[in-house]
């Protein structure tokens, strides 16, 4: 198999050190706490929420299967790249990353680079998939917004920023000379975060051809699409037991649009600047105020918070007990295989 990305080092696209997450996660989630417990005294959310176990609990059990789908996705990537994984050996490794997926650009979901190599699957091919990842689900969330695009004045800009991010990536792939050029914008970024993520990217990038075909693109989208509708839907089924009558344009793109609204924002997570979009989005289509803040909260402790908390613990049991397997170079004839 032809190795990727020579030029890189492994120590310069290692994940930062894990002390570091845990004390961001926790700043975070105090940060939110705090919050919540401020928006609860006016609206009485969480009174409202804890009359509503079953919902939420489907709405954990939907988000659960978006997971499944995400990493079938990711598996059949690197199958693509020539690593053959047992699926439930790396479906832990690949939920380990959502520990830290309330991170600047989500960057925090490489750690998944030290769990998949217990694995074999070398750092690079953890950055390229990942990348890929990252795309088509700009993509997958960017057209499922489509549909509510009049409820943000901005949509017309997020969409365009997502078109250029992503035409950018993939001229990067093909013009050596523009990887150099973003390189070299990337070591001036103001943030060590920033930088960071851009060295990220720029290491990744050029392992990404491979993954680009339309063979392996279309399916991945397919899987993506599932993924990101079984959210959608979860939230559609809150808003309904909460009594909001939604359109299904409205009911499935909601979500998703708040989502690119918090990447937008910058804000770790999105946290914050996703439940103020879904608040807004809601009561400009007549929702209460508060029965929208209570949909916006329980989605996000359903899907966000979830996340966080799978990774936690699937890190843990790959601390305890770490995960190791010999994985074989699959043969060429899986190169464009996304059925298994």
């Amino acid at each position: 198999m032809r190795p990727l990305l020579d030029q890189q080092p492994v120590s310069a696209i290692a994940p930062p050190p894990r002390w570091r997450g845990l004390a961001f996660l926790l700043a975070i989630s105090s940060v939110y706490l705090a919050l919540l417990l401020y928006v609860d005294r006016d609206t009485g959310v969480l009174s409202r929420l804890a009359e509503l176990p079953g919902s939420l609990a489907l709405c954990a059990v939907l988000v659960s299967g978006s997971f499944a789908m995400r990493y079938q996705r990711w598996h059949c990537l690197l199958r693509v790249q020539g690593y053959e994984v047992h699926w439930g050996v790396g479906l832990r490794a690949y939920v380990a990353g959502f520990a830290f997926t309330a991170s600047p650009g989500k960057a925090g979901e490489l750690l998944r680079i030290r769990y998949f190599g217990n694995l074999n699957v070398p750092p690079q091919v953890v950055l390229a998939t990942f990348i890929v990842e990252r795309g088509q689900d700009l993509l997958v969330i960017t057209a499922l917004g489509v549909g509510v695009s009049a409820l943000i004045p901005a949509f017309g800009a997020l969409a365009m920023l997502v078109a250029g991010s992503l035409s950018v990536l993939y001229l990067a792939t093909r013009w050596p000379w523009l990887l150099q050029k973003m390189g070299a914008i990337g070591d001036r970024l103001p943030f060590a975060w920033g930088r960071r993520l851009a060295s990220f990217l720029i290491a990744g990038v050029s392992g990404v051809s491979p993954l680009l075909r339309w063979s392996v693109m279309l399916p991945g989208l397919v899987l993506g699409g599932s993924a990101w509708l079984l959210i959608a839907l979860a939230f559609a089924a809150l808003c309904s037991v909460l009594g909001m009558h939604l359109s299904w344009p409205q009911a499935l793109g909601i979500y998703p649009v708040a989502m690119l609204a918090g990447a937008a924002s910058f804000v770790p997570g999105g946290v914050g600047t996703t439940e103020a979009a879904i608040v807004l989005m809601l009561t400009t289509v007549g929702a209460n105020m508060d029965v929208a803040v209570t949909a916006a909260i329980g989605i996000r402790l359903a899907s966000l918070w979830l996340a966080i908390v799978m990774g936690m613990l699937a890190m843990a049991s790959l601390e305890i007990r770490p995960a190791r397997q010999c994985s074989r170079s699959a043969s060429a004839a899986t190169e464009g295989a996304f059925d298994s």
